[in-house]
């Protein structure tokens, strides 16, 4: 594949231009945001969580960390940082609140964390938006030195809706694990494949859809050595670096005999679904083991410098393909990064662009909605920017009865991640079609052409 097209605007720098205007924009608005809007349910639970390890306990020793410690030790270095500014009151559960919890939903609390702690809690989280986006730059900078396809990608990052949701109002943490994604994928093109290893297993930990790309990078590692025993070398040097990390990770529940609670995040939440959860969940989960073996095959089967090319998209298409069968609105931003280098600079059809901007519009909506407005109750009960009672009845009105069973907010969401899950579908089959996946079956490739020709068209200009 071509990269973006050469330009004479060398002279430019990150600080400056387009690049300049998007990142002043979108840092005033995640820092507007950070105090005023907070979901509490998920916040909560990191406040929770420091006051574990602050009494002595490790993550595990105590009810409230459902992850693997990855996060918790993030939430460790976050903690230093409100220690530092004196935050020593997290949050108070608030007697007014207590409706909130009667609720058809049941994620909302009357448990609400100061402002100066929600800020703490997503400041880091801003600076790892701000640093995936600066890696996009430099990755298109470096193709083909133009700086205003550079600026784009930092733009279609940084200001996409979801990302600035997810670190400056529910505090969640999705952006770290595209951070370690992106920089894996970048390591192993440049040939640090221990330092690659390490960082799969960081994203993999932060969240579990990167390891579905095992199969792939294994197969590149050991396929784009010059010979058998750089092959091997390679592969071992990616291997130890990801174990290695795994290790120094799960050193301290491994002393502490608490090793599989590190996992309850996935068995824990499996053993709490019902059976429509599992009628929609196991397919995709399905879908997504076919296209681990499909794609390492394909792998497989590429010339050695076609697999350099096209490492980015096999991983971009896997991760497309194992985030449809979840429908948290957050989990597509692990490959949001790749997705906007490869749309500047690999892709010449405006579809997947259209879709990207749509996934951006339609999960935000999904997660306010999700939210409804208890993240108004931090800004309610510190900053009396609005009254408690006012929030509930709110919140009542998404919360009551529409239709099949449904509650308002339920009803929209339902459509919401219908049409997220239409797009998803969508941008997976497009690059899975970009790899040549249905170039032996002329029906399902004359359709994806003229799908993707009605969606957007040609982009006149790249090469």
């Amino acid at each position: 594949m071509d990269g973006c097209a050469s330009s004479e605007d060398h002279g430019y720098s990150f600080f400056t231009g387009l690049a300049l205007s998007f990142l002043i924009i979108g840092l005033a608005v995640r820092l507007a945001l950070a105090p005023l809007l907070t979901y509490p349910f998920d916040i909560e639970h990191w406040a929770v969580i420091l006051q574990n390890t602050e009494s002595g306990n490790g993550l595990f020793n105590l009810t409230g960390y459902f992850y693997t410690p990855v996060w918790g030790y993030i939430l460790g270095f976050e903690d230093l940082l409100v220690n530092v500014v004196g935050g020593a009151v997290y949050g108070d559960r608030f007697t007014d609140l207590l409706g909130i919890e009667a609720m058809a939903f049941p994620y909302y609390t009357a448990t609400t964390t100061t402002p100066a702690f929600n800020v703490m809690m997503k400041l880091p989280l801003i600076a790892v938006d701000v640093l995936v986006g600066y890696i996009v730059y430099r990755l298109v900078l470096s193709e083909g030195g133009d700086v205003r396809r550079a600026s784009v990608a930092f733009g279609l990052w940084f200001l996409c809706p979801i990302v600035i949701y997810m670190s400056s109002v529910q505090a969640q943490f999705d952006c770290i694990s595209a951070l370690f994604a992106l920089l894996c994928v970048l390591l192993m093109r440049r040939g640090f494949f221990f330092l690659a290893g390490a960082m799969f297993t960081l994203a993999s930990l932060i969240k579990f859809f990167p390891a579905f790309c095992i199969l792939i990078l294994c197969v590149y590692v050991y396929r784009t050595a010059s010979d058998r025993a750089d092959s091997l070398r390679n592969l071992f040097l990616a291997v130890a670096g990801a174990l290695i990390v795994a290790t120094v990770v799960f050193l301290p529940q491994i002393l502490d005999g608490t090793f599989m609670d590190a996992f309850s995040f996935v068995f824990g939440r499996t053993s709490e679904y019902d059976v429509l959860q599992a009628i929609r969940t196991y397919p995709f989960l399905i879908i997504t083991v076919i296209a681990m073996v499909v794609l390492m095959v394909l792998a497989l089967r590429m010339d050695r410098e076609v697999l350099e090319d096209n490492l980015l998209l096999l991983v971009l298409s896997m991760l497309s393909v194992c985030t449809i069968f979840s429908s948290g609105p957050q989990y597509w931003i692990v490959y949001l990064p790749l997705m906007t280098y490869y749309i500047v600079c690999r892709d010449r059809n405006r579809a997947l662009l259209g879709c990207t901007v749509a996934m951006g519009i339609c999960t935000v909506l999904t997660a306010f909605i999700n939210n409804n407005l208890s993240i108004l109750t931090s800004a309610a009960e510190y900053l009396g920017l609005c009254d408690p009672a006012s929030v509930l009845a709110w919140m009542g009105v998404l919360d009551a009865p529409a239709a099949f069973g449904l509650t308002v907010a339920a009803l929209i969401t339902t459509v919401t991640e219908t049409i997220q899950l239409i797009i998803m579908c969508i941008m997976a089959i497009f690059l899975l079609s970009d790899l040549g996946i249905f170039d032996r079956y002329k029906f399902w490739s004359d359709f994806i052409l003229h799908l993707r020709t009605a969606l957007g068209g040609e982009i006149d200009g790249q090469a």
